[in-house]
């Protein structure tokens, strides 16, 4: 069937009867229905991503307080407090005797000891 025959087969299907009134509010009434069939929103499984999003949300705020409780100088003091204590030990001692400190990936260790 080609767009001729198609034509004249839809012109020869009569009209249904209807009030003047009708055809008169017809457009305003298929105008109000594609606007609210425009309106509705498509049904869809929006849970995964907010699911997603709210675990995301959830892990960024306990990392935030979590690294907001550690100030970066407390970072800082705590790789120095490994070797402080021993230090602050040989310092002490350092007024009676002398003491060269090596340090290696073993420690703090006596370089040259004099005993007075």
């Amino acid at each position: 069937m080609n767009d001729f025959e198609l034509e004249n087969r839809l012109k020869a299907v009569p009209l249904p009867k209807r009030s003047e009134d009708y055809w008169e509010y017809f457009p305003a009434q298929v105008r109000a229905n594609l606007h609210r069939a425009a309106m509705k929103p498509a049904a869809e499984n929006l849970w995964l991503p907010r699911l997603a999003w709210a675990g995301g949300l959830t892990v960024l705020l306990i990392l935030t307080f979590v690294f907001a409780q550690i100030k970066p100088v407390q970072i800082v003091s705590l790789a120095l407090s490994k070797n402080e204590k021993h230090f602050r030990t040989e310092f002490v001692q350092f007024e009676n005797q002398l003491h060269v400190l090596m340090r290696d990936e073993h420690g703090l260790h006596y370089l040259i000891a004099e005993n007075d």
